[in-house]
């Protein structure tokens, strides 16, 4: 009989094509009754599908007293019979346990009861079994998780100003937040805002204030000297985040405008579009939310409101705020913020597209909402902020109406619901 393909790379037989891939760790589990060539025999499509893909290493119970090699790490299980053997062996897998299954020899029926007491011991984990195309997506999606958590680990997150009194329900626990998620809180004050508003002067922002308005599709509300005043507002609070070393924020907003007699829309728009996770109001579940969306998948989010559903039965709702990159819509209007008819704000149109929304939250981030949603249309209510997005969700909107967390939630472009539950789920984070 030929050597499986996947079995060359067992017995050490790599090429560098496998050394330039991603490393990922399979945790083998079979009964005494198999061989160990035997699960390489048996399990062969799935195992080459995923050595197509990643350097594997094979770790076997006996090896479990020594760490896990550099990279993801997932427990294939090759047989039934394994459970007590999973179960003897708990604390030296990771924290959540992704077992994969392609159903053979039993591996399915051995899964879900270690996935079942798993879930009465209270840990967390789930199993990977469907057609192959399905567990490498899966495993696809862990390994970004796995990847995920390493970009999040240093990052510093700055709360500038205090949380907004309206925010009853929005902060977290700094040390929990340090221990889970490997980030540090950084506590700014808002006064260092205002000094550093009050020291820049107009001729310092021209530039950027005419590309600003020059980039727009119309400019309605605001004058000229106003988005003057936004752009001032911007520099001073990306000298803050420079200053600080900040990878994200979340600013106090309004209590800036009586001071700065600005809003801070704009300076949150910008830095979101330069790669800060920015947030509104002192909301500091909300950025760590945006921070983790953006860490999954690369790209830019939007902190809105739930402003009104208008269908309960299709799903259908409209989110807002004022506080859209300009980079992630496909043209914008220049405004005036809603709430107080001052300053700069930013309308987003956007074309129909797919879009996910999502929101972490609890005070250590233990709980989280996801849901793939259409964005039908951008209304114009003047009743609501700035950029308005109309979606059909393809979760019940029960969750807004029962058990929200909270109430901000993230949005972007594209369906990355996969991906981003998977960084969530291994973060540590359940379902709502």
């Amino acid at each position: 009989m030929p050597v499986p393909t996947i079995l060359a790379t067992f017995v050490g037989h790599k090429s560098i094509y496998y050394r330039i891939m991603m490393k990922l760790n399979l945790i083998t589990f079979a009964s005494s009754l198999a061989s160990r060539e035997s699960i390489f025999i048996d399990h062969d499509q799935l195992l080459s599908a995923i050595a197509g893909k990643y350097e594997i290493q094979y770790v076997f119970p006996e090896e479990l007293d020594n760490p896990l090699p550099e990279g993801a790490s997932m427990v294939l299980v090759g047989s039934g019979g394994v459970e007590e053997m999973v179960k003897a062996n708990i604390d030296r897998l990771p924290p959540y346990v992704v077992l994969i299954a392609d159903g053979l020899k039993n591996s399915l029926a051995a899964s879900l009861e270690i996935l079942s007491w798993m879930r009465l011991d209270g840990r967390q984990g789930r199993v990977l079994h469907g057609p192959t195309s399905f567990i490498m997506q899966g495993i696809n999606d862990y390994v970004s998780a796995h990847e995920t958590i390493a970009r999040l680990n240093g990052k510093r997150v700055g709360v500038i100003g205090k949380p907004s009194g309206w925010l009853i329900a929005s902060n977290v626990d700094y040390q929990a937040m340090s221990e889970r998620w490997g980030i540090k809180m950084v506590d700014v004050p808002l006064d260092e805002v205002v000094k550093g508003y009050e020291a820049i002067r107009d001729d310092e922002v021209q530039d950027i204030t005419d590309e600003f308005m020059g980039h727009a599709n119309d400019i309605l509300e605001p004058s000229r000297n106003e988005v003057v005043k936004a752009m001032r507002l911007y520099r001073s609070v990306k000298g803050i985040v420079e200053r600080y070393r900040l990878n994200a924020f979340t600013l106090n907003c309004f209590d800036l405008i009586p001071t700065t007699r600005t809003t801070g829309c704009v300076a949150l728009a910008l830095l979101n579009q330069e790669g800060i996770p920015a947030g509104c109001e002192g909301d500091e579940q909300t950025l760590l939310t945006m921070l983790a969306v953006q860490a999954a998948t690369g790209q830019m989010t939007f902190m809105a409101n739930p402003s009104k559903i208008l269908d309960n039965a299709a799903h259908e709702m409209v989110f807002a705020h004022c506080t859209i990159a300009p980079a992630m819509t496909d043209r914008y209007i220049i405004r005036d913020h809603y709430e107080s008819l001052s300053g700069v704000a930013i309308e987003g149109i956007f074309d129909p597209m797919d879009v996910t929304v999502i929101k972490c939250g609890g005070k250590q981030m233990e709980r989280y909402f996801i849901s793939k949603a259409q964005l039908l249309q951008c209304t114009t209510n003047p009743n609501m902020c700035r950029t308005q997005l109309h979606l059909r969700l393809e979760q019940p909107l029960d969750y807004f109406l029962e058990r929200s967390i909270g109430n901000h939630h993230v949005i972007i472009r594209g369906d990355h619901a996969s991906r981003i539950e998977a960084a969530l789920r291994l973060l540590g984070s359940t379902p709502n």
